[in-house]
Order: structure tokens, then C-alpha cells, then sequence
């Protein structure tokens, strides 16, 4: 912007004259800009310019929001660009690096071993050891010292710290929004486990409405333009009892992420959990508490031609295979194998099989169950695709009462009912997985008693 003297033309037609300004001489690409700049600024009105300058329309639509300080697009028809927005903003930012630096020097918040019950170290067997009822507890914080590299740092902050819940909150124009990201310190640990911090900003810059194949819970899906994530939006009941149930995932997965051979996991990963809200003054339009967990796209860049929900039930778990892009369930499953099996390599279903059961046991211990082993057939790289997804519901007074009445028979049927306890759950679901995918030996096949 300049500061040009309008009162005073004569001055600078004279100086554009000249090519001089007070006495000193212009330079030559100073000259033509003048020039252009006098030009704009006596530009007529009935100009094709001037019309042309009336017909500029701002960009942005009402409910999108360009914030000073931020490259990311605030869309309200868009969530997930509410979270992207305050993941990158700068106070945020200093929020969480902070939250690393005490941990690093061991000023944060305790996770005593009381409060913190949650699985036991790996053992060497690629499994948990499922003797006991309940987690084993955390070591005391106080028995842990600072930490000293990176991965000591996640360490600390995955196993041993205090969940800490970031409430943000601005306003754009007539728009609030807010958003609180829970577990701030921790979910950012593990997406720098798995190496997607930055790609996970990007994609949630931009999302569209999504419909999953097959789903029926009747909850909101969007999925980032870029398909890598999937954002679900969960009840109120399923995020209490996410937040109860999370310190305990990021144990999990700090063991996956540090013994991937010896404790392998399919858990569909989920990397941020937020609440988001806004409101538009203008256009009276609001989203009151949106919780949502953000998870990975297991078939994010796979062509798959067959797609599974399995539960490992036998009641009504039946699907129309002439619907379009119908996802097919255990008993298609059933149907599918005894005409084209699904073969695997020993070592592939061994690495299955104790992921399945390290998640399982996990899972099961912490009341989870009606999860689902979701499969996908990837043609082009002769691959499966495979992650236990929908872990997030416990076993509730409404589930226990449901069960009571299958179980009664009271609602009839010969099969066994599809709720039961989630032990029991446990056990049907590691024993159909083990029906559904044959081993095949290859060349490099090891005979033993525990291949099926």
C-alpha cells in the first residue's frame, strides 16, 4: 500500500514528467510503476476496468472462514477442517510441545498404578498372557526416570502421563468456533509412531459426507478428500466410555509400535479424538458438540473386490450378494470358503492369529466387545486386507438385559444369541477367524501341532 499525496496531482504528474522527485532522478522501473499507478487512480468509471473491478466476488462463501495467521480454509459444511485449524494453530502447538518437554523432564502429571490398571509387558511369545482376570498395573511414575531420547519421551507420554484435554476456541467474523482435542499429548505421540503427524493436518484440511459399505449403526461418516482417514461420529455414551477406555489403547499400541514382531496387532487405529462445535451468527447455523474419533482408512490406495464384516455369528449375519457393493457377513463367509477357500502362508496366519488374539484378550479385559474383523480382497496385489474395527462400545446394563432375553429364548431362534459376555465373545470370535483362512504350506513350510 502506499501512502500517495492525491490532493497534490500536479507533484506527481510533474514528477512523472520529469523523472524526478525532489530533485532526484527516477529510476527507470520506478517511472513505469508510477505511471501505472496514476493510471488505476484516474481510471473512469464507465472504464471496462472499473467494470471489471466492480465484478470481483470475494472467494470465500459465508460459512467458510479465512483466518490471519493459519494457510487452513475453516469450513463449517466440514468439520474436520475445524480440527485441522486448531491442530496447527500456534498457541495449540505450544500447548502440546510443552506438555513433551515436561515429560522429557519429568515434570509432567503422574498415571499412578492405581488408577491405571492396563495390560501386562509382551512376552516373547507374541501374545499376551491371558492368566488372570484383570490388567496387570502400571509401575509407579515415580519409579520411571526422565526420559532422554524421543522414543523415551513418547514412552513416558503413552504409558505413564496424565491425559490432558485442550479446549480451544475462536471467532471468525460472526462464526465461534470451538473445538477441545482429548488426550492432546498422547494421540500426537502416536501419529509420530507411525509417522503421519504432518499428512494428518493435510487431510483433515478437507473432508466429504461419507456412507461406509454396509454400516448400520446409524452414526455420521465423513472421510478426507484424500480418502487416509475416516472421521465417525460417536454418541455421548461411547465417548465416556472412550475416555475411560483410551489410556489403556495408547498402552496397546506403544507395545505394537515397540514389539511389532512379538505383539502385533490389527486394531483399525484411531489417531485423534475431538469434540467440535460452531456458530454462525448471521446465517443462524450450529453444530453443538460434535464428538468424533478420527481413524485410519484400512483400504486407503487398495482396489478390493470383496469386502467382509465378521463377526464370528451364525444368526442373521446373511447379506444379498446382488446388492451393489453389498459388504457380505459370516455366514456369505461360510458359503464362499467351502467352494474357494481362503489360503494363507503359515507364517502369515501365525502372525494373524496372535494378532487376533493379543487384540482380543485386550479388548476383552477392557468389557469391549461387537467388534468386527473387517476383510478386503485386494485383486491387484493378491493381498488381504484386514482390522478389527467398532471396538470402542463396552458391555453395558442394555447389552446384559439383551442377552438375558437370546439367552431365555424368548425371542426364539435355534442359534445362539448374538450378544453374549465378552469373554464369550472373545472366544467365538478367535475360533471362527481360525475357521475363515486356511494355511497352505509353501517352501517354506515347519510342520507344527498348532497349524490348523
Amino acid at each position: 500500500m502506499f501512502g500517495l499525496p492525491l490532493t497534490k496531482s500536479n507533484t506527481i504528474d510533474s514528477a512523472l514528467n520529469t523523472g524526478t522527485t525532489h530533485g532526484e532522478a527516477l529510476p527507470q522501473e520506478n517511472i513505469t510503476l508510477w505511471k501505472t499507478i496514476s493510471n488505476l487512480l484516474m481510471t473512469p468509471g464507465t472504464s471496462q476496468l472499473y467494470q471489471i473491478g466492480l465484478d470481483l466476488v470475494y472467494p470465500l462463501g459465508p460459512t467458510e472462514h479465512l483466518i490471519a495467521g493459519s494457510p487452513i480454509i475453516v469450513r463449517e459444511e466440514e468439520p474436520s477442517s475445524i480440527i485441522a485449524y486448531t491442530l496447527l494453530d500456534s498457541e495449540f502447538r505450544r500447548n502440546v510441545q510443552a506438555m513433551f518437554e515436561e515429560a522429557r523432564t519429568g515434570n509432567d502429571a503422574a498415571r499412578h498404578g492405581a488408577d491405571s490398571d492396563g495390560p501386562s509387558a509382551p512376552s516373547s511369545s507374541g501374545s499376551l498372557d491371558e492368566q488372570g482376570g484383570s490388567p496387570s498395573p502400571v509401575n509407579e511414575f515415580s519409579q520411571v526416570p526422565p526420559p532422554r531420547s524421543d522414543d523415551e519421551v513418547i514412552e513416558r507420554i503413552m504409558l505413564h502421563s496424565l491425559g490432558h484435554h485442550v479446549s480451544f476456541e475462536r471467532t471468525a467474523g460472526q462464526t465461534k468456533i470451538t473445538c477441545q482435542v482429548f488426550y492432546a499429548a498422547q494421540f500426537e505421540a502416536l501419529r509420530r509412531c507411525n509417522g503421519c503427524e504432518d499428512s494428518y493436518i493435510e487431510s483433515l484440511s478437507r473432508c466429504n459426507t461419507y456412507v461406509p459399505k454396509g454400516g448400520k449403526s446409524g452414526s455420521a461418516f465423513l472421510r478426507t478428500r484424500d480418502e487416509r482417514f475416516i472421521i465417525k461420529e460417536i454418541s455421548t455414551a461411547e465417548a465416556d466410555a472412550f475416555l475411560k477406555f483410551a489410556p489403556f489403547y495408547f498402552e496397546h499400541m506403544f507395545w505394537n509400535w515397540t514389539f511389532r514382531e512379538e505383539r502385533p496387532t490389527v486394531l483399525a487405529k484411531i489417531f485423534g479424538f475431538c469434540c467440535v462445535s460452531y456458530r454462525n451468527k448471521s446465517t443462524n447455523k450450529r453444530l453443538k458438540n460434535m464428538n468424533v474419533v478420527i481413524m485410519e482408512n484400512l483400504f486407503y490406495g487398495r482396489t478390493c473386490s470383496r469386502y467382509f464384516d465378521l463377526k464370528g455369528s451364525e444368526r442373521n449375519r446373511m447379506v444379498d450378494e446382488s446388492q451393489l457393493d453389498a459388504v457380505l457377513q459370516d455366514e456369505n463367509m461360510l458359503m464362499h470358503i467351502r467352494d474357494q477357500p481362503i489360503c494363507i502362508r503359515q507364517q502369515t496366519k501365525r502372525h494373524l492369529h496372535a494378532a487376533i488374539w493379543n487384540d482380543t484378550l485386550f479388548l476383552s479385559k477392557m468389557n469391549v466387545m461387537d467388534y468386527s474383523l473387517l476383510v478386503g480382497f485386494d485383486e491387484a496385489k493378491n493381498e488381504l486386507v484386514v482390522g478389527i474395527i467398532d471396538f470402542i462400545r463396552t458391555f453395558t446394563w442394555d447389552k446384559q438385559l439383551e442377552s438375558w432375553v437370546k439367552e431365555a429364548g424368548i425371542l426364539g431362534g435355534k442359534k445362539g444369541p448374538t450378544i453374549v459376555s465378552p469373554k464369550q465373545y472373545k472366544n467365538r470370535f478367535r475360533e471362527a477367524m481360525k475357521r475363515y483362512f486356511m494355511m497352505v504350506p509353501d517352501k517354506f513350510y515347519v510342520p507344527s501341532d498348532n497349524d490348523e
